[in-house]
């Protein structure tokens, strides 16, 4: 992500709407604590702001994807406990006993690297305890990753002959987006079930795991499958899981917004933009340049989806295709629309509002694509810093 300095475009973050969402999933999955998912950088949002207003609110732990993920959010500050979800690659297991980061294992030689590095450190004076703690991951039919159910008790058991300790159990769901009504198999049941069994494997054994198995779709969809912890990532900011899957309260946490740049007013018949793709109409159309583009996160394929932009809290259509860095609007016969005037591509506007959702069904694709896919270019910025940041002035030039 690069700083703000050359352009008006920006993706704001709502640390009210944040906050929020994060106490309406608390409130939801009781007794069970909140780990909040942050891989992806936050889902687009920004891993390091989002982490540090959820940690100030009473978020119990965090998610993410990739050891370098823990890493940024321990060196801004992050002290709160963070599972990796996936089994790292061998070379960044010291960095993660280093960084205080839990991983997440499911293979024999994950178990006996994390236990020869736990020892190696500690014997070097780096690691205060060797008896590092893990979770056990188990494929209940996601077919990702995780160990099979007939290999949990001897990888428990190798992890505790190498002295490591086992603090979770966990598996993943596959269609729980999906309420349980509209299940046609049955398939989470299944493998929550096949998770349940795998527990008692271990109990047997002497094992007493956190348990996990929830995201924000199960958390909702299925009560009892909320253990110990939910890990709740698109809840948290402001999206439901799914069109099935809704939970009313939540509030949008991220708008995409940039300003118009310049201003030309042209007649009628003028094809603007790569391909020429579509005509204006009126004796006198204003169009507006706006520096955001798919390089950005905003996707071509939203011109021949009857995308439209809030300018002045109207609806604008795009007057045509999408480019790398910029777009052209359509403000029909607007003489009132300035250069500087600010212009959403999500989030809200007067009584206007474009959500991720809507793109998401323009695109045939799902919100967290959308959000996550916000480019490094667009730098993340909490709502109270924006006209600090950007500035707020509208000009007059270029009229």
């Amino acid at each position: 992500m690069i700083r703000a300095r050359s352009r008006p475009a920006w993706a704001e973050i709502d640390a009210a709407a944040l906050v929020s969402n994060a106490h309406l999933v608390k409130s939801m999955i009781r007794p069970a604590r909140l780990c909040a998912v942050v891989k992806a950088d936050g889902y687009g949002h920004g891993a390091v702001i989002v982490s540090k207003i959820l940690e100030a609110s009473g978020v119990d732990c965090f998610a993410v994807a990739h050891i370098d993920e823990a890493i940024e959010l321990r060196e801004s500050g992050i002290s709160s406990p963070i599972l990796c979800l996936a089994e790292p690659s061998y070379s960044a297991i010291e960095a993660a006993l280093e960084y205080r980061v839990t991983l997440t294992l499911y293979t024999k030689q994950g178990i006996d690297l994390l236990a020869r590095e736990a020892r190696r450190l500690h014997d070097k004076g780096l690691l205060p305890d060797p008896t590092a703690a893990y979770h056990l991951k188990i494929d209940t039919g996601m077919h990702r990753v995780g160990a099979d159910p007939d290999e949990i008790p001897e990888l428990a058991e190798r992890g505790r002959e190498s002295g490591l300790a086992l603090g979770g159990f966990w598996t993943h769901m596959s269609v729980a987006d999906s309420p349980p009504e509209d299940s046609e198999d049955d398939f989470t049941e299944f493998q929550i079930e096949l998770f349940e069994s795998a527990r008692e494997s271990l109990n047997v054994r002497g094992f007493h795991p956190k348990l996990h198995v929830a995201n924000s779709a199960t958390g909702v969809n299925y009560p009892h499958a909320r253990y110990d912890m939910v890990r709740s990532g698109i809840a948290l900011y402001g999206c439901s899981p799914s069109a099935k899957t809704r939970i009313p309260g939540l509030l949008q946490v991220m708008s995409l917004k940039s300003r118009v740049a310049y201003l030309r007013v042209v007649g009628p018949g003028k094809r603007p933009s790569y391909g020429r793709r579509r005509s204006t109409e009126g004796s006198e159309t204003v169009l507006a340049t706006v520096p955001l583009g798919y390089a950005d996160g905003v996707p071509r394929a939203l011109f021949d989806a009857g995308a439209e932009v809030l300018i002045r809290g109207r609806r604008r259509k795009l007057a045509g295709m999408v480019t790398m860095d910029q777009v052209i609007v359509d403000c029909e016969d607007d003489f009132e629309v300035c250069v500087g005037d600010e212009v959403v591509f999500l989030g809200s506007q007067g009584e206007q509002m474009i959500t991720p959702d809507d793109w998401a069904g323009m695109l045939g694709t799902i919100n967290y694509e959308v959000l996550t896919g916000i480019g490094f270019r667009v730098p993340r910025i909490l709502e109270s810093d924006v006209d600090r940041v950007i500035g707020s002035g509208v000009s007059h030039a270029g009229r």
